[in-house]
């Protein structure tokens, strides 16, 4: 099971990183930052540091930060030493001078989720927790559920519910969830477990969670791969493809759509034990648990692009856009951009302003006519956008890594900072 995690190329966070280098800078020209606002935390020297969209000045919060996972909560930021580590840290936006916290006291914490202003968390016994963000330390967090799976520490907080993996009789894994207070019972929902948050996929009314049903396996090819969907607040699951389950990396090779799964079928691993998309056919899995091919090699990114149509990127760096019309693909045209590595919507209020294409010579927006104009000025080594923040941040390479905004129009561009940048931790709303 493991080696199929590693694989797993799908970001969690919502956040992607690229990491193109261009020789050249061609910047568009310069103005105020959109009316949609943000604060980007970034590295540079190894020191953290933070500054505002609205123009104003950076502010070094930490030295020497070599902290992940970091998310804000009340009237802190909260990150995980390192990936390895077991100790939940903490620190003051608002107070660079303030000395860094230990959230965690005397309890290991293998994950934690953030939801407004509490933070819930999970030990290595197996209890996950949750506290005020605000609270002295993890000793004052009310115990949510017991009895959860270390051996799969992820958690996700939807509806009001906890979904977590748990130890059903204290032996076998299952899927489980409970109200996010620990009141009320605790709902079984399938045998198996889910390895990371990615696998769930939440609505205003739907969660659907891919549930690998033999955790425990090793081979790649083993079809374990079973689809729930449930009410978001909680109810009855359905599994929507018992009778025919999915192999394990054809799933995880694959990434959700508003309204299907896509996987990769008999996609096999390279020398490197990296996916090989051009391997392998691109499958759409319906949530009536039929499949449809959407293509004839495999699919490394896809997203949705106007009704009843999807964009995607396959294993020979082509970009298309298929229709989707009484379960089968209708047409598929061919997108006059080669090389290309990345295809992304960026939302504001889960509205699509935009679909970017990332190809070797740049960035592109893909217009309704599948023509695509380059983003004038993203010139990077690194580049991230979040959801429901306006643009695209990036390190620009053609100004000794300084860091820039690229707004939604794709013409115009904002420099943020003047220290030399290394990496991008975090994009989140003042």
């Amino acid at each position: 099971m493991k080696s199929m995690y590693v694989s797993m190329k799908r970001t969690v966070f919502a956040l992607l990183v690229f990491t193109f280098v261009f020789a050249s800078v061609s910047t568009g020209s310069v103005q105020a930052a959109p009316a949609n606002d943000a604060i980007v935390y970034y590295v540079s020297n190894g020191d953290l540091y933070s500054v505002k969209t609205d123009g104003g000045p950076s502010v070094k919060v930490r030295d020497n930060f070599d902290g992940v996972e970091i998310k804000p909560a009340g009237d802190y930021m909260y990150y995980m030493y390192d990936d390895k580590a077991t100790v939940l840290l903490r620190f003051s936006p608002s107070d660079p001078k303030a000395i860094l916290g230990n959230f965690s006291a005397n309890m290991s914490i293998v994950h934690y989720e953030v939801v407004g202003d509490i933070i819930y968390f999970m030990n290595d016994k197996g209890a996950i927790y949750r506290a005020s963000a605000n609270a002295k330390s993890s000793s004052e967090g009310t115990l949510v559920v017991d009895m959860a799976d270390t051996k799969y520490p992820i958690f996700r907080v939807e509806g009001g519910r906890v979904y977590y993996n748990a130890l059903k009789d204290g032996r076998k894994t299952w899927v489980a969830s409970k109200n996010a207070d620990g009141s009320g019972e605790r709902q079984w929902i399938a045998a198996g477990a889910f390895d990371t948050s990615y696998l769930v996929r939440a609505t205003k009314t739907t969660l659907s969670i891919m549930v690998n049903t033999e955790p425990e396996e090793t081979e790649y090819s083993t079809n374990c791969m079973v689809l729930y969907t449930l009410p978001i607040n909680g109810g009855a699951a359905k599994a929507v493809n018992a009778k025919s389950p999915l192999e394990a990396n054809a799933v995880y090779s694959g990434s959700w759509t508003n309204d299907y799964y896509l996987y990769n079928k008999d996609i096999r691993l390279d020398s490197d034990g990296e996916y090989d998309y051009s391997k392998g056919k691109g499958f759409l899995l319906q949530k009536d648990g039929k499949s449809i091919q959407l293509h004839k090699i495999g699919v490394n990114e896809i997203v949705d692009f106007g009704v009843k149509k999807l964009a995607f990127v396959d294993g020979s760096g082509k970009a298309n856009v298929s229709t989707i019309a009484n379960s089968k693909v209708t047409s598929t045209k061919a997108i006059a951009l080669s090389n290309v590595g990345y295809v992304r919507n960026l939302l504001n209020n889960n509205i699509v302003k935009s679909t970017v294409l990332f190809g070797e010579t740049g960035a592109y927006t893909l217009n309704a006519d599948l023509s695509i104009k380059k983003m004038v000025g993203v010139e990077w080594d690194l580049c991230m956008y979040k959801e429901n923040i306006d643009g695209i941040f990036y390190v620009n390479a053609g100004d000794n890594s300084r860091l820039y905004r690229m707004n939604q129009d794709g013409q115009t561009s904002v420099k943020l900072a003047d220290e030399k940048v290394s990496r991008i931790v975090l994009i989140t709303k003042p």
